[in-house]
């Protein structure tokens, strides 16, 4: 691709493509007799990326169903009122701490309905089913029974949230769904399924307690019936033709999950719990603790299979939800580029999230990523959300630790559905994922299944509970297992002939677990499953433990008539004819661009990030860049996109013309979210390592919303998962008096984060954790971009400077010093636009022959080769100066010193220029930052 040092650098990604079909939805007027969202072109069309989730519409009501709703007025508020209140009523909660008010809405005598034999038409009022033989219903019921159904339907151990709902043909789903549906009477073997998952849980939480004791596993006693609704959810998958299901979730459960469902090796584990590595011998790593293990087997079910994939997440709660939406997002794209034009969003992958009831209602990440669920560059057609409601956060609980009435009502923020269900009943459990999953496969949106359980230990299992919970903890030790109330039940059926054909169950389970434990205790280390490790997408991919060489970098160079090419295409909208431009777009944007490319000089930054990424796309590599604004960009620089002035219907210039092959340039216009959007596009990049990923904060700064998913997936996910990323982050940075925010990208954290050892000797023995090139290997990468030097004509490049034979130069060297380099007495190291600023008054005191300006355009991986030939030309220099605009605390000096300090020749200083410490990143007095820039000029060009 065309890289220059006006840009950075950028990476590269191999050819994977979708041209999502367009959605023709016509522009609609906002009477009161229309929907009140003003369907709109913006953004849509033909604009690659752009895609929602088929829609499904129940019909209305008939002529006859409106008159019989009219005749029967009473009752048809009564029916609503249960559809409405009937959870209030319901009994949900295993421990019965609960208490319940009267619900004055569910009185039938506050209606008028007080004759319980009086027989009603239910034609459009209620669906009554008596039997799986008669699926259409009664026509008409006596009050009686119409209570009775009512109350099994709304208030039984099932409970129902959906009269939120706006559109009025989901609610009549849900009416028809709930109120008809004869509950499937489970056979012998899903009775027995259920009896194993449960047992399963429960006998390997037995086991831990007892081999590892003071080992916190975050065991899933209480909530065993979790194991239920996951194993019946991936069932229906299975069946339904999905064949990706991804799941983010916490650490309470997960080790169940994974070695009694997801097939993860119990002997693997317990090497683990022993202090072994889960990790492939022979890679670098550091590892990660048990309670964030992960596993992608291939489950077998009677009808399909389904490919199940646990993600790594971190200890942050509910950091991993917007990660598994973008690996889901980008999973689909992929899988929908080779499949038929029936496919559908959220026909092949499904996107599992599993919360904590504290975390759900507590965690603003939760809402961030409900936001982004159903825009059209960010849904992923609906994820199942299972909330395990221990009713309990670490120690506090529910009436302290949330405002709502459920932990599940932030849902209700975008309309999602809710199904309540008690999770002592797993029978119930298995029900309601059946219509949980009815649901979000009809309408590909978010759900969600508040599964009401307890914690029957404390927050891990070395915690004592009863210090702070002692009633609730007195009721849960009086309170039987919910496999142990199954079994009893199984028992009771005849399912099982008596007790001991049950603990033969557990006798079977824990001989398994003791021989596992055997294996691992035999041979010392067991190997983990690795079969994540760079599989699938990331086939050719390569782990890396050194760094390469500066003579071993790429060409990224172009050729000159393909970047005139791709320049060109970059401001030329397809059906130019019909698309009318903003005046001030063709005289400034488009003629500006067209008059550089044709002197092949003055190239400025966005001209030649459009050249890199059209280059790109040329080869059949698809970039996707996200943030707030990046359509046009925060400084109105960018312009990927144009919009028709007459009917807003946007096009993308470069997603046409660059040849048979090309790739797609998605262009997503995020919503104002940091951490959700970065954490959806981190998602989609460790999918696709073929695809550019790209986020663009609107300021540098506002990564800080974000921090979580910088410290926890982005810098550290190779180290701690092996699970590479080669995202890149554009972050505009620069002092310019703007005050104490949007003025800095805070480099200094990322240097932080940066693995790179201080002994510049040792600098080529690893792989630093950030960057990102042309390479067979994938790395993150922090671009501090400009903003005052975007549109400066003293910040350019020439089409030579991009042509093959060229490559990125992390050290440029002063082209002014470099003609009498014996003459240079100060060498002044700089980067960013205080380059500019020093050159000019340089010049202005008839220093040039006297003071080297060398620009450090790469941190991290530090340049030690390339910046030591640099300084050994300048053998008579006497002072070396480090200056930066930000204060002595920030920017990259605590982190280039030492490693610049180890380069200058006979042991001299590096010196220290810039502002002095502060708290804050910038001052917010304008008078005092001049006063501030114009001394620590003056400081660096004193001799």
């Amino acid at each position: 691709s065309a890289i220059t040092n006006t840009t950075r650098r950028l990476a590269f990604v191999e050819p994977r493509r979708l041209l999502l079909q367009p959605l023709n939805n016509k522009r609609v007027s906002t009477t009161r007799s229309t929907n009140f969202l003003l369907k709109r072109h913006y953004h849509d069309r033909e604009v690659y990326g752009y895609r929602v989730p088929k829609e499904y519409k129940m019909p209305d009501y008939t002529q006859e169903e409106l008159a019989n709703r009219m005749e029967y007025g009473s009752l048809v508020r009564f029916v609503q009122s249960y559809r409405q209140h009937g959870h209030k009523a319901a009994h949900l909660d295993p421990l019965e701490i609960i208490q319940h008010e009267k619900v004055l809405a569910l009185q039938p005598e506050r209606y008028g309905l007080t004759d319980p034999k009086k027989m009603y038409n239910l034609a459009g009022i209620l669906h009554v089913t008596e039997s799986a033989s008669n699926p259409s219903g009664r026509e008409e019921a006596d009050f009686e029974t119409i209570l009775k159904h009512l109350d099994a339907v709304y208030c039984g151990r099932i409970a129902h949230e959906f009269m939120h709902l706006p559109s009025a043909s989901e609610r009549r789903w849900w009416y028809h769904a709930v109120e008809s549906w004869t509950k499937p009477q489970l056979s012998t073997k899903q009775k027995k399924r259920i009896h194993e998952l449960l047992t399963k849980s429960e006998t390997f939480d037995h086991f831990l307690a007892k081999k590892f004791p003071n080992v916190k596993r975050y065991g899933l006693e209480g909530a065993e019936s979790m194991m239920v609704a996951l194993d019946r959810l991936f069932e229906l998958s299975a069946q339904a033709g999905v064949q990706d299901v991804l799941i983010g979730m916490p650490h309470r459960g997960r080790l169940n999950l994974l070695c009694d469902l997801l097939e993860y090796p119990h002997a693997a584990l317990f090497s683990k719990m022993k202090g072994n590595s889960e990790l492939p011998s022979g890679t670098a790593h550091s590892g990660d603790v048990i309670s964030h293990l992960i596993n992608n087997p291939t489950l077998k079910y009677d009808g399909g299979e389904v490919h199940v994939s646990l993600l790594s997440n971190p200890s942050h709660l509910e950091a991993v939800n917007p990660v598994v939406m973008g690996k889901a997002r980008a999973k689909q794209t992929e899988l929908m580029s080779s499949a038929s034009s029936e496919c559908s969003l959220g026909d092949r992958v499904m996107a599992v999230q599993i919360h904590g009831d504290a975390a759900f209602s507590g965690q603003g990440i939760v809402m961030e990523s409900l936001g982004m669920s159903n825009l059209p560059h960010y849904s992923s057609g609906g994820s199942v959300h299972i909330v395990v409601n221990n009713q309990l956060g670490y120690t506090t609980p529910a009436q302290n630790a949330r405002s709502s009435t459920y932990c599940s009502d932030i849902g209700k923020m975008i309309n999602v559905p809710v199904i309540h269900v008690n999770g002592d009943f797993p029978e119930d459990v298995a029900r309601a994922i059946d219509v949980v999953f009815e649901y979000r496969n009809k309408f590909r949106k978010d759900i969600i299944l508040d599964l009401i359980c307890y914690r029957r230990w404390g927050h891990n299992e070395l915690d004592e509970p009863a210090f702070t919970q002692p009633l609730m903890y007195n009721n849960i030790r009086l309170h039987n297992s919910v496999p142990k109330q199954y079994e009893q039940k199984l028992i009771e059926d005849n399912v099982f002939e008596s007790s001991e054909s049950v603990a033969a169950v557990r006798e079977s389970q824990y001989e398994l677990l003791d021989s596992e434990l055997k294996k691992a205790n035999d041979s010392g280390s067991v190997e983990c499953p690795s079969s994540y490790h760079l599989k699938g997408n990331w086939k050719g991919i390569q782990h890396v433990k050194t760094r390469p060489l500066p003579e071993e970098e790429p060409d990224t160079g172009v050729e000159k008539d393909i970047l005139d090419l791709v320049g060109k295409q970059s401001v030329t909208a397809p059906d130019a004819d019909n698309i009318k431009l903003h005046p001030r777009l063709e005289k400034y944007h488009i003629g500006s661009r067209l008059k550089r490319l044709e002197k092949g000089a003055g190239i400025d930054w966005a001209t030649a990030e459009a050249l890199a990424f059209g280059t790109l796309l040329k080869e059949g590599h698809d970039v996707r860049i996200s943030g707030q604004d990046v359509g046009r960009g925060t400084f109105s620089q960018r312009h990927a996109m144009f919009v028709d002035q007459n009917t807003e219907k946007a096009v993308i210039p470069l997603n046409h013309g660059l040849g048979d092959g090309q790739g797609f340039l998605e262009v997503a216009n995020s919503p104002l979210s940091e951490y959700a959007v970065l954490g959806f596009e981190y998602g989609m990049s460790i999918e696709s390592p073929n695809r550019l990923v790209i986020w663009e904060a609107q300021f540098g700064d506002f990564f800080n919303g974000a921090q979580i998913a910088i410290d926890t997936f982005i810098s550290s996910s190779e180290a701690k998962w092996l699970r590479q990323t080669g995202l890149v982050m554009l972050l505009p940075h620069g002092q310019d008096g703007a005050g104490p925010e949007h003025s800095s990208s805070h480099v200094e954290r990322f240097l932080q984060m940066s693995n790179e050892p201080i002994d510049i000797e040792k600098c080529y023995d690893i792989a630093p954790n950030w960057s990102v090139i042309h390479r067979p290997y994938r790395k993150p990468l922090i671009v501090i971009s400009p903003k005052g030097l975007l549109k400066s004509p003293a910040a350019v490049s020439t089409l030579d400077e991009m042509a093959p034979g060229m490559q990125f130069k992390p050290v440029l060297d002063d082209p002014v010093a470099t003609q009498a380099p014996n003459e240079i007495e100060k060498v002044v190291f700089v980067s960013g636009k205080l380059y500019y600023d020093l050159v000019k008054e340089r010049a202005s005191k008839g220093l040039d022959d006297r003071i080297a300006l060398v620009r450090i355009e790469e941190m991290s991986p530090f340049p030690r080769n390339e910046l030591e030939n640099v300084i050994d030309q300048y053998s008579y220099a006497r002072d070396f100066v480090w200056c930066q605009e930000e204060p002595e605390n920030a920017g990259a000096y605590t982190f280039m010193a030492p490693r610049i300090a180890q380069l200058i020749p006979r042991n001299e200083k590096l010196q220290y220029v810039g502002r002095e410490a502060l708290a804050a990143p910038a001052t917010g007095i304008s008078s005092q930052y001049r006063a501030e820039q114009a001394q620590l000029i003056q400081d660096a060009l004193t001799l």
